[in-house]
C-alpha cells in the first residue's frame, strides 16, 4: 500500500541508506544518492558517495520507502529491481585491483584514493564531483531512450593528470558476445538466459575483469589513459532482451557527444516556484507566550514537513530542515506574523536533523554528512550541495540519526551520533568538526539515542540523552571532552569504564520520557529567563528550565516544567538575533504527544512578571531556593508548603530503571525527607529549607505551593540530582 511519505515529491535526487538492491551484486550503499533520470518512464541510478562507484541502475519506481514509523523505521529501498549494478568497491583506482580499502565497511575512503565533493542541479540532470586519486572529476548520468528501448549513460569529465584512472562500469555474468566493430566506439556484450548486457564507451578502453579475491565475479572496466588536459568520455550501459540489441545499437551509435560542463556548474533551474504563504497565531496569556509560525502541511509536493532544525540569517529570515531531506526558507517573521512565506530551498537531503546558518552560508546535517549548500544564480533555490564533512561512518542501523547542528565560539561544528550497535567506530558519540570541516573527532562517548545538543556562549557542551539499555532514566549532562557518559556499548574505549561521568541530573519518565535538545535564551531583552539554559523536550512537547550550580568542580542540578505546550515534539531551540526571541522546531515521530506533524514555535516574553526558581543549592544542611520574584512571608516560611522525595536508579543493561529506596537500595519505591524548617531571605526572593540527611543521590523532587508579595500563586516541582554537598 502506498503511504502518504510515498507520495512526496522528493525533489531531482534523495540520499539515504540502501541496504537492498534487487537482483543485482552492489551490496548496501550505506551513503547512497538515488539519482532521477526520468519520471514518465521512471529511471533512476544510485550513487555510493563512500566508494565513489555507481552502485546500481533501475526503472520504474524511484525510491520505496520504510513501511515502520513514518518510512523512517528503516532504510528505503531502490524502486525496482537492478539493471545494471557494481560490487562494493572503490568504483575508480589509479592502478592496481578494484577493492575495498577500508578497515570496517563504512566511512568514506582515504583521501588519498578518492573524495566525494558534492552535486550541482542542472538543466542537463544531476552532475556528481569528486576526485581520484588527485585527479578532479565530473559525472553525469543519464538515460537515453529510443525505439522502445532505454541505454543509462554517464558523461565524464576526467582532470588533467599524469597517469591513467579505471572505473568500473557494472557487473556482468554469461558468456561473452561477439560484436562488430564501430568506429570511435568501444563496445562489450555478455549473454545470460537470454538476456544481454552491453557496456560502449567513447573514449578510453573497456576491458573485462574479474576481481582478484572474489570468485566469478566479473565486470567491464574503462581505463582513462593520462592526459595534458581534461578528457572527456561517455559510457553506456544496457541490460535487456537479445532481439533489441539492434535497435539498442542503433541508439548508442547515434548518442551526442559529451555535455559541456561549464554551464552545468552555474546554477540550476528553478523546480519549487513562489514561496508558499501562511498565516501564524500569536499566544496570549501570561509573561511568556507562545506563537505558532504555521508550516505549509498542505502543500502541491505533499512534502511531509517534520522539522529536524533551524536558524537564522543575518535579515531576521530562518532556514528549516525537515527530516525527510527538505530545507526551506521562511520569511515574514514579524510582530504580527500576518503573512509568512516559506520558500523550498533544497531536497533530496539525509535525514536531516540539524541545521546551522554561519556566515548567512546554510549548513546541513545529514546521517552521510555536514552539507553546504549554495544558490548558485541566487534565484532561491540551492544548485550546489558542497560535502563540508563526510567522515562519519553510517551503518544500516534504523536508529543511527545524527542530530542537532551546532558550533562553538571558535566555529568548531559539534553534533551527535546516535547509537548503531556498536557497529561503527563513531556512534553514540558527540562529533566535533572543525572550522574548515578537515578536521573529524570524538570529543565525548557513551550515548544512546541522544535526541539533541547545545553548545552554550562560554562553549559549554551539553546532551539529553534517552531512556533505555545503560540509560536509566533522561539524563541532561554538561560534557567535559573525552568524557564517557554511560552507553556502555558505545564507549569506546581499549579498556571498558567501569563507570560514567555524572550527569548535571537525571529527569524522571513522567517529566521527559524522551529528550530534545538545549538551548540558552538571549544574553538580555527577554526578561527574568534572559541567558537561561532550556532542556527541551520533545516527548512531551515543552521546555524545562534548567538550573546548575558547581560544587566542587561538580556540576549538578534539576529542571523545573514551563507552562509552554509546543505544536510539536520539541526538539531544537535557537534565539533569532534579530528580536531576540526563542524559537522552537520539531516534529511529531513516535513516542511524543505532539498533536501536529511538525512545528515552528516563538517564545514571546510580554514583559509580565515571571513566579518561577531561577536558583538552586544543595548545602549540608538544606536546600536553597532563589525567585524570580519577592514571596509572601507567610508561606514561604511553613515547611508544610514543601516536600521531598528522594530515590535512585540502576545503571544496567536493562532497558530503564524502577525507583529504588535510597534508605533500603534493595527496595522499590521513593524515601520522603522532612523539611524542618523554612526561612525567607530579607529580600524575600531566597528560601532556605533545613533538611537532615541530605546526601549524594540520583534523583529528587522538591515541591513547592506557594504564594508571591503579590499574592499570586508559586507552584511547582524541581527534579534535580545531587552529587556533593555545598558547605552551609
Amino acid at each position: 500500500a502506498q503511504t502518504r511519505w510515498h507520495q512526496m515529491d522528493v525533489g531531482p535526487f534523495f540520499s539515504a541508506t540502501f541496504t537492498r538492491q534487487r537482483g543485482g551484486v552492489a551490496g548496501p550503499t550505506h551513503k547512497g544518492i538515488a539519482i532521477r533520470l526520468g519520471r514518465d518512464p521512471g529511471a533512476a541510478v544510485c550513487f555510493d558517495t563512500e566508494l565513489l562507484r555507481m552502485s546500481s541502475g533501475w526503472e520504474g519506481l524511484f525510491v520505496d520507502f520504510n513501511r515502520n514509523r513514518e518510512g523512517l523505521g528503516g532504510p528505503p529501498q531502490i524502486g525496482a529491481g537492478c539493471l545494471f549494478s557494481n560490487y562494493p568497491v572503490s568504483g575508480w583506482v589509479k592502478d592496481g585491483e578494484f577493492q575495498d580499502p577500508r578497515k570496517l565497511p563504512y566511512g568514506p575512503m582515504p583521501t588519498a584514493m578518492g573524495k566525494y565533493r558534492g552535486l550541482y542541479r542542472s538543466a542537463k540532470g544531476t552532475v556528481l564531483s569528486y576526485e581520484v586519486a588527485g585527479v578532479g572529476i565530473l559525472d553525469l548520468p543519464g538515460m537515453e531512450r529510443g525505439d522502445g528501448t532505454g541505454v543509462f549513460t554517464r558523461s565524464v569529465e576526467v582532470g588533467k593528470a599524469d597517469h591513467s584512472l579505471s572505473m568500473m562500469v557494472c557487473s556482468v555474468a554469461g558468456t561473452r558476445v561477439k560484436l562488430a566493430p564501430a568506429a570511435g566506439l568501444e563496445r562489450i556484450a555478455f549473454e545470460k538466459d537470454g538476456k544481454l548486457t552491453l557496456v560502449a564507451a567513447r573514449g578510453g578502453k573497456l576491458s573485462a575483469r574479474t576481481l582478484t579475491n572474489k570468485k566469478n565475479a566479473s565486470f567491464i572496466a574503462l581505463e582513462v589513459p593520462a592526459g595534458e588536459a581534461a578528457r572527456k568520455v561517455k559510457v553506456f550501459c544496457w541490460h535487456g532482451k537479445k532481439e533489441q540489441l539492434a535497435a539498442v545499437l542503433a541508439l548508442v551509435e547515434r548518442s551526442p557527444a559529451t555535455a559541456d560542463f561549464a554551464p552545468l556548474l552555474k546554477g540550476g533551474p528553478g523546480l519549487w516556484g513562489e514561496p508558499l504563504v501562511t498565516k501564524g497565531v500569536l499566544g496570549s496569556g501570561g509573561a511568556y507566550v507562545v506563537d505558532t509560525l504555521t508550516p505549509p502541511f498542505d502543500n502541491p509536493w505533499k512534502a511531509m514537513l517534520y522539522f529536524g532544525g533551524h536558524d537564522f540569517f543575518s535579515n531576521g529570515e530562518a532556514a528549516v530542515c525537515s527530516v525527510y531531506g527538505d530545507v526551506w526558507i521562511v520569511g515574514g517573521i514579524d510582530d504580527k506574523l500576518e503573512r509568512i512565506t516559506w520558500r523550498r530551498f533544497a531536497t533530496g537531503l539525509f535525514q536531516p536533523l540539524g541545521l546551522r546558518i554561519v556566515d548567512d552560508r546554510i549548513y546541513v546535517l545529514g546521517r552521510d554528512q555536514i552539507t553546504r549548500l549554495h544558490d548558485l544564480n541566487n534565484d532561491g533555490e540551492a544548485d550546489y550541495y558542497e560535502n563540508f564533512n563526510n567522515d562519519c561512518q553510517v551503518t544500516p542501523h534504523g536508529h543511527e540519526y545524527t542530530t542537532n547542528l551546532q558550533t562553538d565560539a571558535a566555529g568548531n561544528f559539534y553534533y551527535m551520533k546516535c547509537t548503531n550497535g556498536s557497529r561503527s567506530e563513531h556512534d553514540g558519540s558527540v562529533i566535533r568538526v572543525s572550522k574548515d570541516g578537515k578536521k573529524f573527532e570524538l570529543f565525548a562517548t557513551g550515548f544512546r539515542n541522544p535526541n539533541g545538543m547545545g553548545v552554550g556562549p562560554d562553549g559549554t557542551v551539553t546532551v539529553g540523552d534517552q531512556e533505555g539499555t545503560w540509560v536509566p532514566a533522561t539524563r541532561l549532562d554538561f560534557v567535559r571532552q573525552g568524557g564517557f557518559c554511560g552507553y556502555m556499548p558505545s564507549h569506546h574505549r581499549s579498556v571498558a569504564p567501569k563507570i560514567y561521568d555524572p550527569p548535571l541530573c537525571w529527569i524522571p519518565k513522567s517529566v521527559d520520557n524522551s529528550a530534545g535538545g538545549q538551548a540558552w535564551a538571549a544574553p538580555e531583552g527577554w526578561g527574568p529567563l534572559s541567558g537561561r539554559l532550556f532542556h527541551l523536550s520533545y516527548g512531551q512537547c515543552r521546555a524545562l528550565l534548567v538550573l546548575s550550580e558547581e560544587v566542587d568542580g561538580q556540576a549538578q542540578g534539576g529542571v523545573v516544567t514551563m507552562p509552554w505546550k509546543f505544536n510539536g515534539g520539541a526538539m531544537r531551540g535557537r534565539v533569532n538575533p534579530a528580536d531576540r526571541r526563542l524559537y522552537i522546531s520539531g516534529l511529531k515521530g513516535w513516542q511524543t504527544t505532539s498533536p501536529r506533524d511538525g512545528c515552528f514555535d516563538r517564545v514571546r516574553y510580554t514583559g509580565g512578571k515571571v513566579y518561577l526558581p531561577l536558583g538552586l543549592e544543595v548545602k549540608k544542611s538544606g536546600i536553597r531556593l532563589t525567585f524570580s520574584e519577592p514571596l509572601d512571608p507567610e508561606t514561604a516560611s511553613s515547611p508544610s508548603r514543601y516536600s521531598v522525595e528522594r530515590w535512585n536508579y540502576r545503571w544496567t543493561k536493562n532497558y530503564g530503571s524502577k525507583d529504588w529506596l535510597f534508605s533500603d537500595p534493595g527496595k522499590m519505591g521513593r524515601d520522603r525527607m522532612e523539611v524542618l524548617s523554612a526561612k525567607l531571605s530579607p529580600d524575600g526572593r531566597s528560601v532556605f529549607l533545613a533538611i537532615e540527611g541530605l546526601a549524594p543521590v540520583m534523583q529528587m523532587h522538591l515541591r513547592y505551593r506557594l504564594r508571591a508579595s503579590d499574592g499570586k500563586d508559586v507552584r511547582g516541582d524541581i527534579y534535580n540530582t545531587v552529587h556533593k554537598l555545598g558547605a552551609d
